[in-house]
């Protein structure tokens, strides 16, 4: 996008929300838009080309005032709003500005300015943007837990029935802690549960950590930590029992708030020197500040006592000078130079009053009030200077010309690869005992499952203040090879940088005018798009031996002569890109037929326009891909962890002497920074995967995206001022961006012991084949061996490695992908890892390819005797192996484990080709304007009186209607069955996909207990694939579809020739109609087949782009918005 031939787009995240150049329609003198065959002038990138020029002064002064006004008091409730009995969200928007142009200086000199206020208050359900809230239940927050004490004699067989003595709500059986114990609006126990007696079992026990029979060894004098204590003071009592586990840990859903401000302001000056000569100057500028809150990213404000998680302060401008000089009457020259500025300010922790003595505490099994994490902002420049030459001779009409565009992208930051540079203090139970001796001494429960055991330990560590766990990530300085602490006094250490993008545009092209009714155009552009480097260089390091992308275990390190070290580079990559030379052809013909059936279907001459194209355009790097390649070079962090008993920390860190203490009583909240040299990591170790840095690299020799683009299509003009059009487009894209986990963790080797465990356990023996039933026999898997010979562990260590509570899950799963994982982070001996080196790989490169093919039929009526209609329907279909930018361009570097846009197997990209994410089949577009045929000068009452004029006249109805079938999206298993590709972190491998068993549709229906719509009632109709295997294919199912009606009604009133005022009112949603997001995308709901919110639309129906942006079509509930005009 362009504003008077300067960029407008946000180069770091490129798309339409991120373009905040807001201006109002009042701003635009002529706009427009080339969805295909654009000509080598417009042509850059792929997508859509949008021109926009702005408005100019004129010899006379002509003016608008505005006022557009929202109040919740007019809306309706958002579907789930209503659904969970959430209060309707505020919105409260007062929009004041103005335009205004005319003469400076008659006839020579003119301008024109706008100035417009955005004053924005609105709440949104905590569920849509934060998650579900979970806090301490009030007798778990005094210190006493309460847990369900099942009878012993109640177990699960083999086959997955119960045996025993179980008890059951409705169909379930109960063998621990469950929100269905509780009423789940009250949090009182449920009909037919009851406190246990004595030893009675199949009932509530309670345990009180506060007792000296439970806490023997008088911790802290049996009060709780006042430092936790004052750091959980904004956490409120939970008001929904339907989440946590119902009976100490329950739900809080409230409507926190945000607000929006921030002026936008134009000024345009236009001077005529004479008839050959002018030029021009205009200037933008908006602060778009989002405060109280971020819930755009997830960072609201969780609880109503407590600080916003973040806030976002938003600035642009954008100026553009240009000068016109008519050579001769058939040479025109225009010159123009500028610069558009986007700058963003994410302040995450920062909002905080107490920033940066923000407590680093993570509780279990609660949700905190506050976050840690500093600031993230990025200030994107972009200088430009573009000349164009349009020359006229004959039947021709050359154009030539340059555009050179100079990114500088400014990035600072406390998350460098998405790594929070802040301490963190865990007091996670499985890290601290507090029933061991050394933990806390505390006495165990009785009769209580393990994972309520895990979260009694969690609550006794949380309240009384005992570390489990410091861990600190510092970031270095590569200059000077240190490593910077935490903060100096109360300064924080960021990572910085600068990157740097240059592209050297050229083009030609010649509109020839061959015979009245055919026209050609033809040209081309050069695109020099130099790589992209950093300043300072110092920071810019690459592999010395690329990178291989291998999925196959083999040695250590794959097709490389040794280890790989990173060393300084000028650039994040290399490559040709000097030319980029793209043609560009169209034909428009009007056929002329005299008679037949060629001249009934074309019409007399000029009546129809057959129109052809061809060109290929190149798409190019965003700097935030760069950005997640600078943010993960070995050595730029560090990392350091110390867990209880705290003796021992990371290599090369320094250990703090308070690590013994309780939070209150002088733990430290940060470590010392790291006595090593960052250099030291250039070369990482082999190590186990835990402890592997992850790096993010660019294939060494990246190529320049190419879409072919083509079309074809026939536009005829019918009777009564419609116009026709049917076309067909098609685009093919090549060597497109991609992003995947390059050094995944592979399963093949150890499927067959895989299988052989899952066999024993089916006979009711252990994984390894031991403790079977009377008469059975166990089969002991070969891993068991190599754990010991290749791996190094003891047969102990070895037997426990096998029968432990999480491999029995992992073979429950088929989740064979996820236990290979898990020998990565015990032993190195199996090497089921490409390179030992490294966590994560992701890698960027050209791998990715689209196609697209659509029928375009539209229907137009010029606005003529007060009526405009317009009608667009696109039967389309996209095909690629990943859609959407990576996910690696973003500011982390990090890959989604469970999108489709993480390839299920890096070996077979081609099992990955599917429809798009955001593909629809079927799209129909409509809108209409109707000037009511009421009033003077109209059909009806033309010579109404004025008082009755005024009532009945100046009457305009506008409406936009909108239908989409639905996005494709899979569904997973929720196991890893297969390798750990793309998508793998050091905490979880990548999530495969279900099999279907039998054939199945999405469709929307709803289930008892379910807030909204679910898309698959049943789960029996898929399974986890077996081990080894990926399961469906990507993409097969399909979501509801999306529609909406919007309308507005206008009353304009006359007051002189020169004075009206006009009086809008305007319905977004009008039908107040719910559409629901498909599960991969919704705000709770998951599309993996073993979460308990499977196939769940919940929590936020569809509204895009976002009702954040409070600027659009298609709300989520109806909006009304109310607006007043006087113009002049």
């Amino acid at each position: 996008m362009t504003i008077d031939g300067i960029e407008a787009n946000e180069s770091s995240v490129p798309n339409p929300v991120s373009n905040l150049y807001r201006l109002t329609p009042d701003n635009v003198q002529e706009y427009k838009v080339t969805t295909n065959n654009a000509t080598a002038e417009e042509g850059r990138n792929s997508g859509a080309s949008i021109s926009v020029a702005t408005r100019a002064g004129t010899s006379e002064f002509h003016g608008t005032g505005f006022l557009f006004l929202r109040n919740e008091a007019l809306n309706s409730n958002e579907f789930f709003a209503n659904a969970q009995n959430t209060p309707k969200p505020l919105i409260r928007m007062f929009q004041p500005g103005f335009e205004m142009g005319g003469p400076i200086k008659k006839n020579k000199t003119f301008f024109f300015g706008s100035y417009g206020y955005n004053r924005i208050d609105f709440t949104q359900p905590i569920d849509q943007t934060f998650g579900i809230p979970i806090v301490y239940t009030q007798t778990a927050g005094s210190g006493v837990f309460r847990y369900f004490a099942a009878d012993p004699s109640c177990k699960q067989n083999p086959d997955g029935t119960f045996s025993g003595n179980c008890f059951r709500v409705g169909n379930t059986v109960i063998l621990r802690n469950n929100v269905l114990l509780v009423d789940r609006s009250t949090g009182a126990l449920a009909a037919g549960v009851h406190n246990c007696v004595g030893a009675e079992t199949n009932c509530i026990r309670t345990y009180d950590i506060r007792t000296a029979t439970n806490n023997p060894n008088n911790i802290a004098g049996r009060t709780f930590d006042s430092i936790v204590a004052s750091a959980l003071t904004p956490v409120p009592l939970p008001n929904n029992f339907g989440s946590g586990d119902g009976l100490n840990t329950a739900a809080f859903l409230w409507n926190p708030p945000t607000a929006v401000r921030g002026p936008a302001i134009s000024a345009r000056i236009d001077h005529n020197f004479n008839a050959n000569n002018s030029m021009f100057g205009r200037y933008l500028f908006s602060d778009y500040n989002t405060l109280k809150g971020d819930p755009l990213n997830g960072r609201p404000q969780v609880y109503p006592e407590g600080p916003p998680l973040g806030e976002v302060f938003r600035r642009t401008s954008n100026l553009a000078i240009s000068y016109r000089r008519v050579i001769s009457p058939r040479v025109v020259n225009e010159l123009t130079a500028g610069y558009g500025r986007f700058g963003f300010l994410f302040t995450q922790g920062e909002a905080n009053p107490k920033w940066p003595d923000v407590p680093p505490f993570d509780f279990n099994d609660i949700s905190e009030p506050f976050i840690t994490t500093p600031r993230t902002a990025r200030w994107v420049t972009t200088p430009q200077l573009l000349d164009n030459l349009s020359i006229v001779r004959g039947a021709h009409v050359f154009r030539t010309g340059v555009n050179l565009r100079f990114y500088r992208h400014v990035d600072q930051r406390g998350q460098p690869g998405g790594i929070n540079v802040t301490p963190l203090v865990t007091f996670a139970s499985s890290n601290r005992d507090p029933f061991s001796a050394a933990g806390g001494g505390f006495l165990a429960a009785s009769g209580i499952n393990s994972t309520d055991a895990t979260r009694l330990g969690g609550l006794i560590n949380n309240l009384y203040g005992l570390p489990a766990r410091i861990s600190q990530t510092f970031i270095s300085n590569l200059k000077d090879n240190v490593f910077l602490p935490f903060k100096t006094g109360n300064k924080i250490s960021l990572y910085a940088e600068k990157h740097n993008l240059d592209q050297y545009n050229f083009y030609f092209q010649d509109e020839w005018k061959v015979r009245p009714n055919l026209t050609l155009n033809y040209g081309a552009r050069w695109e020099v798009n130099p790589p992209a480097n950093t300043s300072p260089s110092d920071n810019v390091f690459v592999a010395s031996t690329p990178i291989v992308r291998t999925p196959l275990p083999a040695a250590p390190v794959v097709n490389q002569p040794g280890a790989v070290t990173f060393v300084k580079s000028r650039h994040w990559y290399e490559g040709s890109f000097n030319g980029a030379i793209g043609p560009r052809f169209g034909l428009a013909y009007s056929p002329d037929f005299k008679s037949g059936p060629m001249h009934f279907f074309f019409g007399d001459s000029s009546k129809s326009v057959i129109r052809l194209g061809y060109g290929i355009a190149f798409d190019t790097i965003s700097s935030f891909q760069v950005t997640a390649a600078a943010g993960r070079i070995p050595g730029l962090v560090q990392s350091c962890t110390t867990t209880f008993p705290f003796t021992t920390i990371t290599a090369g860190c320094v250990n703090s002497s308070d690590v013994s203490k309780t939070v209150a009583g002088g733990f430290p909240q940060q470590l010392p920074a790291p006595s090593v040299q960052p250099s030291t990591f250039f070369t990482a170790p082999q190590q186990l995967r835990t402890n592997s840095p992850p790096v993010t690299v660019f294939d060494p020799h990246m190529n320049l995206p190419t879409v072919h683009e083509w079309n074809f299509s026939i536009q005829r003009e019918l009777p009564w001022g419609f116009v026709m059009q049917a076309a067909y487009i098609g685009r093919r894209g090549e060597r497109l961006f991609m992003a995947y986990n390059a050094n995944p963790v592979n399963a093949d080797a150890i499927v067959p012991s895989f299988l052989i465990m899952q066999q024993n356990r089916a006979k009711g023996c252990t994984p390894l084949g031991t403790g079977c039933p009377s008469g059975v026999t166990g089969i002991t898997p070969s891993l068991f061996t190599q754990l010991q010979t290749q791996g190094g562990l003891t047969a102990a260590a070895a037997t426990t490695f096998l029968n432990s509570s999480t491999t029995l899950s992992d073979l429950d799963l088929n989740a064979a992908g996820n236990f290979a994982g898990r020998i990565e982070d015990t032993t190195l001996g199996l090497r089921l890892r490409p390179n030992q080196q490294f966590n994560v790989i992701t890698y960027l490169s050209n791998e990715a390819d689209s196609n697209y093919h659509a029928a375009q039929f539209t229907l137009r009526r010029r606005f003529s005797s007060g009526l405009a209609l317009s009608m667009a329907y696109t039967f389309g279909k996209s095909i690629d192996n990943q859609s959407v930018d990576p996910v690696g361009a973003s500011s982390g570097g990090g890959l989604s484990t469970t999108n489709s846009r993480t390839p299920n197997d890096i070996r077979n990209f081609r099992a990955e080709r599917a429809r798009s994410e955001f593909d629809r089949t079927h799209v129909i577009q409509a809108a209409s304007v109707w000037e009511v045929p009421l009033g003077k000068g109209k059909r009806f009452f033309s010579s109404a009186p004025g008082v009755v004029n005024q009532i009945l006249g100046g009457w305009t109805i506008n409406s936009i209607y909108t239908f989409m079938t639905g996005e494709p999206f899979s569904v997973n298993s929720g196991g890893n069955s297969t390798t750990s590709p793309g998508g793998l972190t050091s905490n979880s491998g990548h999530v495969s996909r279900a099999v279907v068993l039998t054939p199945i549709k999405a469709q929307l229906q709803n289930l008892p207990g379910v807030a909204g719509p679910v898309l698959f009632a049943n789960k029996n109709a898929f399974a986890v694939p077996a081990p080894g295997q990926n399961g469906a294919g990507r993409n097969i199912f399909v979501a509801s579809n999306y529609w909406n009606l919007d309308l507005g009604f206008i009353k304009t009133f006359q007051l002189t020739e020169r004075f009206k005022v006009q009086f809008r009112m305007e319905m977004f949603n009008a039908l107040n109609h719910a559409n629901f997001d498909n599960p991969r995308d919704a705000s709770v709901g998951s599309p993996a087949l073993s979460s308990p919110v499977f196939a769940q639309t919940c929590c936020a129906t569809v509204a895009p782009p976002s009702t954040q942006t409070v600027v659009q079509t298609g709300e989520s509930a109806r909006i009304i918005q109310f607006a007043l005009k006087f113009l002049f």
